[in-house]
């Protein structure tokens, strides 16, 4: 039972010398700056700062400010630390748009790994899924261009990629006629057993708002136009495309 205490007092002696530890950024008053995990002692009157396997205490009046690894590490704000590369967001909505090759507005939702190349101009990679007459996945490039280096800023974005078809068509396209219909085989001598999806090709322009909640976590509305050709193949050398023109309206979150 004693061994039981002195773990138990123990356990909670580590946990709390650990919630006092924080990794950031320590601005002394004499300019220089140290990077690494700090901890107040001697009731907050002096700094225990550890870097690189050294360890330097100062008095708390020698301190300027103190950048925490948590408000440090964030790439949207001008004023803080900009020690983070990458940021993710992941976007879904709808494809609006009225046509009569594809549903009203299909379900959408993406998500790309960005990497910060400038401070307002980023470019990654994504991939999604879109529930059109039969399921795709698009994967693209994605470049970001922010017009303002703080927490709430509009952006422009452009993603190219292409649709990846997950699943067999579910529709035969009788309706759809394409435009060399004049030429043998005509559409009924198609089979009757549908047509294969191959995907296609696509392309996603448009401008976006993203207000950040806290240095590394955010939400965002953006719309766009997207483009995208879908190509079926069938028998006796059938092969019919059918183009997307859609406005997407999508919500999301951005996190690093």
């Amino acid at each position: 039972m004693k061994k039981l205490i002195v773990l138990l007092c123990l356990s909670v002696l580590v946990l709390s010398v650990f919630a006092q530890t924080e990794k950031g950024h320590v601005y002394l008053k004499n300019g220089s700056i140290i990077k690494g995990k700090y901890s107040y002692f001697n009731d907050g009157k002096q700094l225990k700062v550890g870097s690189a396997g050294n360890v330097w205490i100062f008095d708390a009046d020698e301190v300027d400010h103190i950048a925490s690894k948590r408000e440090g590490k964030t790439m949207f704000d001008e004023d803080m630390v900009t020690d983070v590369k990458w940021f993710f967001r992941t976007d879904l909505g709808v494809l609006a748009g009225n046509s009569d090759n594809s549903q009203s507005a299909p379900f959408s939702i993406t998500g790309s790994a960005n990497y910060v190349i400038t401070p307002n101009f980023s470019a990654g990679l994504g991939f999604g899924v879109e529930f059109l007459k039969e399921s795709y996945m698009p994967v693209f490039a994605n470049f970001e261009y922010r017009f303002r280096k703080q927490l709430t800023s509009p952006y422009v974005f452009f993603k190219a990629g292409y649709q990846v078809p997950t699943e067999d068509s579910n529709e035969i396209y009788y309706d759809v006629y394409p435009i060399w219909s004049s030429f043998a085989p005509w559409p009924s001598d198609m089979g009757q057993d549908g047509l294969d999806c191959r995907g296609g090709v696509l392309f996603n322009p448009g401008l976006g708002f993203q207000q950040m909640l806290s240095p590394n976590f955010g939400l965002n509305f953006a719309v766009g136009y997207q483009f995208h050709r879908l190509n079926y193949e069938g028998e006796n050398d059938y092969s019919l495309d059918i183009d997307y023109n859609r406005v997407t309206v999508k919500i999301g979150i951005i996190f690093n």
